[in-house]
Protein backbone atom coordinates (compact mmCIF):
# COMPACT_ATOMS: atom_id res chain seq x y z
CA UNK A 1 0.00 0.00 0.00
CA UNK A 2 2.81 2.40 0.94
CA UNK A 3 4.62 1.58 -2.32
CA UNK A 4 1.51 2.48 -4.36
CA UNK A 5 1.27 5.86 -2.64
CA UNK A 6 4.93 6.53 -3.41
CA UNK A 7 4.42 5.64 -7.08
CA UNK A 8 1.35 7.88 -7.21
CA UNK A 9 3.25 10.83 -5.71
CA UNK A 10 6.14 10.35 -8.18
CA UNK A 11 3.70 10.09 -11.11
CA UNK A 12 1.86 13.27 -10.05
CA UNK A 13 5.18 15.15 -9.72
CA UNK A 14 6.36 14.02 -13.14
CA UNK A 15 3.06 15.01 -14.76
CA UNK A 16 3.16 18.36 -12.99
CA UNK A 17 6.70 18.97 -14.25
CA UNK A 18 5.71 18.15 -17.82
CA UNK A 19 2.64 20.39 -17.79
CA UNK A 20 4.22 23.44 -16.16
CA UNK A 21 6.97 24.00 -18.70
CA UNK A 22 9.81 22.68 -16.58
CA UNK A 23 11.68 20.89 -19.32
CA UNK A 24 11.52 22.25 -22.87
CA UNK A 25 11.28 25.80 -24.08
CA UNK A 26 8.08 27.07 -25.69
CA UNK A 27 7.38 27.68 -29.37
CA UNK A 28 7.99 31.45 -29.32
CA UNK A 29 11.42 30.93 -27.70
CA UNK A 30 12.29 28.24 -30.29
CA UNK A 31 11.15 30.54 -33.11
CA UNK A 32 13.37 33.37 -31.87
CA UNK A 33 16.26 30.94 -31.39
CA UNK A 34 15.87 29.66 -34.96
CA UNK A 35 15.65 33.21 -36.29
CA UNK A 36 18.81 34.39 -34.47
CA UNK A 37 20.83 31.27 -35.29
CA UNK A 38 19.83 31.16 -38.95
CA UNK A 39 20.81 34.78 -39.61
CA UNK A 40 24.53 34.10 -39.13
CA UNK A 41 24.58 31.19 -41.58
CA UNK A 42 26.82 29.28 -39.15
CA UNK A 43 26.23 25.82 -37.70
CA UNK A 44 25.40 25.69 -33.99
CA UNK A 45 25.24 22.97 -31.37
CA UNK A 46 22.89 23.23 -28.43
CA UNK A 47 24.95 23.25 -25.22
CA UNK A 48 21.76 23.39 -23.18
CA UNK A 49 18.23 24.62 -23.52
CA UNK A 50 15.60 24.38 -20.84
CA UNK A 51 12.73 26.06 -19.08
CA UNK A 52 12.02 26.47 -15.39
CA UNK A 53 8.30 26.58 -14.72
CA UNK A 54 6.39 27.44 -11.58
CA UNK A 55 7.06 24.11 -9.85
CA UNK A 56 10.84 24.30 -10.40
CA UNK A 57 10.89 27.89 -9.21
CA UNK A 58 8.75 26.92 -6.20
CA UNK A 59 11.21 24.15 -5.31
CA UNK A 60 14.06 26.64 -5.55
CA UNK A 61 12.15 28.92 -3.16
CA UNK A 62 11.84 26.05 -0.68
CA UNK A 63 15.57 25.37 -0.83
CA UNK A 64 16.31 29.08 -0.37
CA UNK A 65 14.17 29.15 2.77
CA UNK A 66 16.91 27.08 4.40
CA UNK A 67 19.77 29.20 3.07
CA UNK A 68 21.15 32.00 5.16
CA UNK A 69 21.05 35.07 2.97
CA UNK A 70 20.10 38.67 3.44
CA UNK A 71 19.09 39.01 -0.20
CA UNK A 72 15.35 38.84 -1.00
CA UNK A 73 15.87 36.04 -3.55
CA UNK A 74 12.85 34.01 -2.43
CA UNK A 75 10.64 37.10 -2.62
CA UNK A 76 11.90 37.84 -6.14
CA UNK A 77 11.43 34.22 -7.24
CA UNK A 78 7.83 34.31 -6.03
CA UNK A 79 7.17 36.94 -8.74
CA UNK A 80 8.76 34.88 -11.55
CA UNK A 81 6.51 32.49 -13.51
CA UNK A 82 8.92 31.04 -16.04
CA UNK A 83 12.57 31.25 -17.10
CA UNK A 84 13.82 29.92 -20.44
CA UNK A 85 17.52 29.65 -21.22
CA UNK A 86 19.44 28.51 -24.28
CA UNK A 87 23.18 28.42 -24.97
CA UNK A 88 24.32 27.46 -28.47
CA UNK A 89 27.95 26.89 -29.47
CA UNK A 90 29.28 27.96 -32.86
CA UNK A 91 30.64 24.88 -34.66
CA UNK A 92 31.62 26.73 -37.83
CA UNK A 93 35.14 27.88 -38.54
CA UNK A 94 33.77 31.29 -39.49
CA UNK A 95 32.97 33.78 -36.79
CA UNK A 96 29.45 34.81 -35.87
CA UNK A 97 28.57 38.20 -37.28
CA UNK A 98 28.19 40.75 -34.49
CA UNK A 99 27.38 43.81 -36.50
CA UNK A 100 25.05 46.75 -36.30
CA UNK A 101 23.28 45.27 -39.35
CA UNK A 102 22.58 42.01 -37.51
CA UNK A 103 21.45 43.92 -34.42
CA UNK A 104 18.97 45.95 -36.51
CA UNK A 105 17.74 42.73 -38.16
CA UNK A 106 17.08 41.07 -34.78
CA UNK A 107 15.59 44.25 -33.30
CA UNK A 108 13.15 44.56 -36.21
CA UNK A 109 12.05 40.95 -35.74
CA UNK A 110 11.53 41.39 -31.99
CA UNK A 111 9.69 44.71 -32.41
CA UNK A 112 7.38 43.16 -35.01
CA UNK A 113 6.54 40.54 -32.36
CA UNK A 114 5.59 43.25 -29.85
CA UNK A 115 8.87 43.66 -27.94
CA UNK A 116 10.45 47.02 -27.01
CA UNK A 117 14.24 47.23 -27.22
CA UNK A 118 15.77 48.98 -24.20
CA UNK A 119 19.48 48.13 -24.68
CA UNK A 120 21.50 47.56 -27.85
CA UNK A 121 25.23 47.13 -27.82
CA UNK A 122 27.75 46.13 -30.48
CA UNK A 123 31.38 45.96 -29.44
CA UNK A 124 33.98 44.31 -31.70
CA UNK A 125 32.97 40.64 -31.67
CA UNK A 126 30.03 40.89 -29.28
CA UNK A 127 26.45 41.98 -29.56
CA UNK A 128 23.79 42.22 -26.85
CA UNK A 129 20.18 43.31 -26.92
CA UNK A 130 17.57 43.45 -24.16
CA UNK A 131 13.87 43.54 -24.93
CA UNK A 132 10.77 44.08 -22.78
CA UNK A 133 7.14 43.21 -23.29
CA UNK A 134 4.19 44.63 -21.38
CA UNK A 135 0.77 43.25 -20.56
CA UNK A 136 -1.27 46.46 -20.47
CA UNK A 137 0.81 48.52 -18.03
CA UNK A 138 2.61 45.66 -16.31
CA UNK A 139 6.11 44.66 -17.36
CA UNK A 140 5.82 40.90 -17.68
CA UNK A 141 8.56 39.68 -20.05
CA UNK A 142 12.28 40.24 -20.51
CA UNK A 143 14.31 38.74 -23.36
CA UNK A 144 18.11 38.94 -23.58
CA UNK A 145 20.08 38.04 -26.71
CA UNK A 146 23.86 37.88 -26.48
CA UNK A 147 26.05 36.89 -29.44
CA UNK A 148 29.81 36.49 -29.68
CA UNK A 149 32.18 34.51 -31.91
CA UNK A 150 31.85 31.34 -29.84
CA UNK A 151 28.22 31.23 -28.76
CA UNK A 152 24.73 32.63 -28.75
CA UNK A 153 22.91 32.97 -25.41
CA UNK A 154 19.17 33.57 -25.09
CA UNK A 155 17.27 34.17 -21.84
CA UNK A 156 13.58 34.90 -21.38
CA UNK A 157 11.96 35.71 -18.02
CA UNK A 158 8.19 35.88 -17.52
CA UNK A 159 6.44 37.16 -14.43
CA UNK A 160 5.55 40.29 -12.53
CA UNK A 161 8.76 42.14 -13.38
CA UNK A 162 7.38 45.44 -12.05
CA UNK A 163 7.31 43.80 -8.62
CA UNK A 164 10.82 42.36 -9.10
CA UNK A 165 12.14 45.84 -9.85
CA UNK A 166 10.22 47.24 -6.87
CA UNK A 167 11.82 44.65 -4.56
CA UNK A 168 15.30 45.34 -5.93
CA UNK A 169 14.93 49.11 -5.46
CA UNK A 170 13.42 48.67 -1.99
CA UNK A 171 16.33 46.46 -0.93
CA UNK A 172 19.21 48.17 -2.70
CA UNK A 173 17.91 51.60 -3.57
CA UNK A 174 19.39 52.83 -6.81
CA UNK A 175 22.92 52.14 -5.58
CA UNK A 176 23.58 48.81 -7.27
CA UNK A 177 27.11 47.46 -7.01
CA UNK A 178 28.69 47.57 -10.46
CA UNK A 179 32.02 46.01 -11.47
CA UNK A 180 34.20 48.26 -13.59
Amino acid sequence: MKQNKTKLVIAVLLIALLFTGCIGVDRSFRNMRDYVLSYSGNEFEKEFEFSFGSISIGMAELVLDFAETEEPIDEILSEIDNVQIGIYNNLSSSKVKSSLEELKFITNKMESAGWDCIVRSVNKDEMTAIFLKYNEETLNQLFVISVNNDEVALVEILGNLNKVIEIAIREKGLDFAMKH
